[in-house]
């Protein structure tokens, strides 16, 4: 009877004990922080062909003793995952599955164990490939790691970077390595990322593209006419070089905003077509030597699709002051649309309409919001066209209007004294890598909208209505032209109905080179010593445009009053900052005139002014009589009528 007791009472012990813990142990379908702690070490291979071969390792320890993590999920922006492999501490795998959706892919895992216990610790690893995270163009290597999905959850981040030494080491990264060990075949960098900080590394500081571009031109009326085009510029972060450019244009100037336009003239009802092949050096660090246009006033100025005095626009500005709260602001308000992107479907919705429609928007949108913004702030911004050159163009979509284009803006910084590129639409699109902080060498400047909110139109943009052709190709290119200046000066004797004038001359600087210098000073000597020389303006040339040709006048006089002579002359071209010789030109022979030539050069212009005033009072004199002759043809009309009338009555 007492063994018959003593086993029923243990029997009740053991099923409250067993009830008490059914009870008590929960599982846990997603990591809690409180409940777990949890760790990760990641390690990033890139290979020489840009594939990078991806491992974590997740810790997750308990930190209850009645909790325990059935399933697992890691979250990542990368899209097409390839050799995904779930393994446990002792490489045994475990089965999981991958789902992928508009925002990147996600890698589940379902634990077949229960692992109860407080410091007891689950160890597995999560490996795959992935051609989103290396971009290889050239001899640039750029490796961009978002943050992961969950990176907040995790008490501590490591994570190392293994890239080809072939590259060197990184010459811009950020946030900054804890190491970076340069070995024989590779480069290791260390991060500590507490918060999941993305990580940027640029390998290379410059990237070379060659490009050729058609310019599609028609005149469909009866008479001439000119129109203009706007070629690739050079910028501090980009230089041009034009191998050719055909058909010369009739001129080619610099606007206000820093484009190069070229002007062409067209013959009646005829269409011409512009070729331009060209390469383009983009840099991560500004070429000072390259001058940029100030900001202006119409750098702040409300436009149309830049509404920086609507009221919407005037109450986010109080609250986002700066570029940075601006930038973040507007990844954080726009979604960048999906859809499938067609010429009916693409219509600019400006700023107003992006934040109205968030869902809606494409690269032009995030610019427009972006200057918005910045311009009711007195921030200048502008907006930049052009090429970014892109393998994936899921994470970085291109989405401007004609050829395959990307749009951007850039701010001026006071503090910097320049003007600073940012992309808010890859951002958005890459899951949260940082153009505001660093940029990258993959967006090529075709045109700048500063002044306009719509022109010049960039290259790609100039097409005949009835055909389809593709006028923007670009490639990576290996090595970009090192050049001297040749500029060549061309003296033209002027002339007073078809006579010769003595020492008064144009002279034309002409660049025969595809690219633009800078900062030049035509200094004309004379051989002779009793010759000199006088300049209305004397040449200090700011910007020597490619193939660009600039007049001037210029007199030379003989120190007699009446005797002309032919002479020798110099002309060197000097750089105006160092004061260096940039180019020697060859030696001329001009006709200096005798000295009375200076005082007429001093006096022409109220020659000039004069002569004006006579015309304008022949002008007007005639005017007058045609007037007078008029009005009294008009009365003695008008007499003959009423007599007319008279007699009619």
């Amino acid at each position: 009877m007492k063994k018959l007791k003593s086993f029923l009472l243990f029997a009740c012990s053991f099923i409250f004990l067993a009830l008490t813990l059914l009870s008590t142990t929960t599982l846990i379908l997603a990591v809690d922080e409180i409940d777990f702690r949890n760790t990760i070490e990641s390690t990033y291979t890139v290979n020489p062909d840009g594939v990078t071969k991806v491992s974590h390792h997740i810790k997750i320890t308990n930190l209850t003793p009645t909790l325990y993590l059935k399933q697992y999920a890691l979250k990542t922006s990368y899209f097409g995952l390839t050799n995904i492999v779930v393994k446990d501490k002792s490489g045994n795998e475990i089965d999981s599955n991958k789902a992928s959706n508009e925002t990147g892919t996600s890698i589940g895992i379902t634990f077949e164990d229960q692992l109860v216990g407080q410091g007891k610790a689950r160890d597995f690893f999560i490996e795959y490939e992935s051609h989103d995270i290396a971009t290889i163009a050239g001899r640039v290597l750029e490796v961009h790691i978002p943050k992961l999905g969950d990176s907040e959850s995790f008490d501590s981040n490591k994570t190392t970077l293994i890239t080809p030494a072939y590259f060197s080491i990184p010459v811009r990264v950020s946030p900054n390595p804890e190491s970076v060990n340069f070995k024989q075949t590779e480069v290791i960098s260390t991060f500590d990322r507490p918060n999941g900080e993305e990580i940027s590394s640029i390998y290379g500081s410059e990237q070379v593209y060659k490009m050729t571009l058609r310019y599609s031109l028609e005149n469909p009326t009866n008479s001439p006419a000119l129109t203009q085009i706007s070629l690739p510029p050079d910028t501090p972060f980009q230089k041009m070089h034009y191998h050719a450019l055909d058909p010369f244009p009739n001129e080619i100037k610099r606007d206000l905003d820093g484009n190069w336009i070229a002007t062409y003239r067209i013959p009646a009802n005829t269409a011409t077509i512009v070729h331009l092949t060209a390469e383009a050096k983009v840099t991560l660090d500004p070429n000072l030597n390259i001058p940029f246009s100030s900001p202006t006033k119409d750098h702040t100025k409300s436009l149309k699709f830049w509404e920086s005095d609507d009221p919407f626009i005037i109450d986010k500005a109080q609250v986002y002051t700066t570029p940075k709260e601006i930038y973040d602001f507007v990844v954080q308000s726009l979604e960048y649309s999906r859809e499938e992107l067609t010429f009916e479907n693409i219509s600019r919705l400006g700023a107003i309409e992006a934040f109205n429609h968030p869902d809606s928007a494409v690269c032009q949108e995030f610019t427009d919001a972006f200057i918005a913004i910045a311009r009711a702030n007195k921030i200048p911004a502008r907006r930049l066209i052009g090429y970014a050159y892109t393998e994936n163009s899921v994470l970085r979509p291109l989405s401007f209007e004609g050829d395959i284009l990307h749009s951007w803006p850039e701010y001026y910084s006071f503090e910097k004294n320049l003007w600073i590129q940012i992309d808010p639409t890859w951002e958005d699109t890459t899951g949260g890598i940082d153009y505001f902080k660093q940029f990258d060498l993959n967006h090529i400047v075709f045109s700048i909208n500063g002044a306009s909110s719509s022109l010049p139109y960039p290259a790609g943009a100039y097409k005949i209505k009835t055909e389809d052709t593709k006028d923007v190709e670009v490639s990576i290119g290996e090595i970009f032209p090192n050049i001297n200046p040749q500029i060549s000066t061309r003296m033209t004797q002027k002339k007073f109905f078809f006579i010769p004038i003595p020492g008064m001359y144009e002279m034309q600087i002409i660049n025969d080179t595809g690219e633009a210098w800078y900062d030049i000073e035509a200094n004309v000597t004379s051989l002779n010593s009793d010759i000199e020389v006088s300049f209305n303006n004397k040449p200090k040339i700011e910007t020597l445009l490619p193939f660009q040709t600039l007049d001037f006048d210029v007199t030379f006089f003989t120190r007699n009053i009446s005797i002309s002579k032919d002479a020798s002359i110099n002309i060197n071209y000097l750089n105006l900052k160092t004061n260096n010789l940039l180019y020697e030109s060859s030696t001329q022979t001009i006709k200096a005139g005798p000295k009375l030539i200076k005082q007429i050069q001093e006096t022409q212009t109220i020659i000039y002014l004069g002569i004006g005033v006579v015309v304008i009072a022949l002008i007007t004199g005639s005017i007058l009589v045609f007037r007078q002759r008029r009005e009294s043809a008009l009365r003695r009309k008008s007499q003959e009528a009423q007599k007319q009338t008279q007699i009619l009555q």
